[in-house]
C-alpha cells in the first residue's frame, strides 16, 4: 500500500512539474534575440580548479562552446569568443582541433580574421611539430586580408615543419607569382619542376612556368612593339620585324617552344594556352 501511495505521489509531482513547465514554456520565447553574459576564469585558474582533470575539463568546455556558438539568437556571443578558446587551449595546449575549430568560428562566424590568426599562431607556438596552423593562417592572410607578404611568411614557416607536404611549396610559389614577382616565382617553379616526385607537382609547375614565361615575354614584346610604332608610326606585320628593326635579339617562344600569337591589327600578343589565375 505504501508503494502505491509513493507511486501516486510521484505521478502527481511529475504531472505538476509538467504543468508548470508547460506554462513556463508557453510564456517564453526561447528563440527571441537576446544578450548573454559569460564569465570564465583563465586557463591557468581552470587547470587548478580541475584537480588534475584539465583535459576532461577542456573537452567539456569545447563541446559546450560548439553548442554556445550554434545558438544564433544570442546577439553578443562573440564578445567572449577569444577568451573562451584561450582558456580551452590553455587547459589543453596540444590538441589540434581546439585551434582549428576555434579559428573557423572566429573567421567564418564572427568574421574576425585577425582573431582567428592569433589563435592559429598560438597553436603553432604550442605545437611546433605541426604545419597545419601556419598553413591555415596563410589561407586567411591571402584569401581574406589579401596580404600576400604575410601569407608567404606563414607558408615559409609551415614548409619548415616536420612532414610538411609539397603543397606548401607550391602554394608559396603561386603567391610569389600572384605578387607579380615573376622572376622569383619562375625560379621557384623551375626548382619544383626539376625536383617533382609526383605528377601533380610536375603538372602544376608546368602550367605556372608556361604562364609566367608568357607574361615575362609579353612585357618585353609589348615594349618592343611600342618602340616600333613610335619609330615607324605603324605596327609590324609580324614579330620577326622587331628583330630586323634591332629592337629584339630574337623572337621569344613559349615554354613548349611554340610561337606566340600576334595580331598586327591590334598589336595583341597571346599564347596558345592561357591560365587565368589573376583577375
Amino acid at each position: 500500500m505504501t508503494k502505491i501511495k509513493l507511486l501516486s505521489l510521484f505521478v502527481i509531482l511529475m504531472a505538476l512539474a509538467a504543468l508548470f513547465q508547460y506554462r513556463y514554456d508557453s510564456g517564453t520565447d526561447y528563440f527571441a534575440e537576446k544578450n548573454v553574459f559569460v564569465t570564465m576564469p583563465s586557463g591557468k585558474t581552470l587547470k587548478i580548479l580541475s584537480f588534475g582533470f584539465h583535459e576532461l575539463t577542456a573537452d567539456m568546455l569545447f563541446v559546450w562552446s560548439i553548442q554556445f556558438y550554434s545558438t544564433y539568437n544570442l546577439n553578443n556571443r562573440f564578445d567572449y569568443l577569444e577568451n573562451i578558446f584561450n582558456a580551452i587551449t590553455d587547459l589543453e595546449p596540444r590538441y589540434k582541433d581546439f585551434y582549428i575549430v576555434g579559428s573557423w568560428i572566429m573567421a567564418l562566424e564572427a568574421k574576425d580574421i585577425e582573431m582567428a590568426i592569433r589563435l592559429l599562431e598560438k597553436g603553432s607556438r604550442n605545437m611546433p611539430d605541426q604545419w597545419i596552423f601556419d598553413y591555415e593562417a596563410s589561407f586567411y592572410a591571402y584569401r581574406n586580408l589579401k596580404d600576400y607578404d604575410r601569407a608567404v611568411k606563414y607558408l615559409r614557416a609551415a614548409a619548415q615543419r616536420p612532414g610538411a607536404p609539397s603543397l606548401i611549396r607550391r602554394k608559396e610559389a603561386h603567391l610569389i607569382y600572384m605578387k607579380d614577382d615573376l622572376s622569383q616565382a619562375y625560379g621557384m617553379w623551375v626548382e619544383i619542376y626539376n625536383n617533382a616526385t609526383s605528377q601533380l607537382d610536375k603538372d602544376a609547375a608546368f602550367k605556372h612556368l608556361y604562364q609566367i614565361k608568357f607574361e615575362m615575354d609579353k612585357k618585353m614584346l609589348d615594349k618592343a612593339l611600342e618602340q616600333f610604332k613610335q619609330k615607324y608610326t605603324r605596327r609590324p606585320a609580324d614579330l620577326a620585324q622587331l628583330v630586323r628593326a634591332g629592337l629584339l635579339k630574337n623572337v621569344p617562344l613559349d615554354f613548349t617552344g611554340q610561337n606566340y600569337l600576334y595580331d598586327p591589327q591590334t598589336g595583341e600578343i597571346s599564347a596558345i594556352r592561357m591560365f587565368k589565375w589573376k583577375k
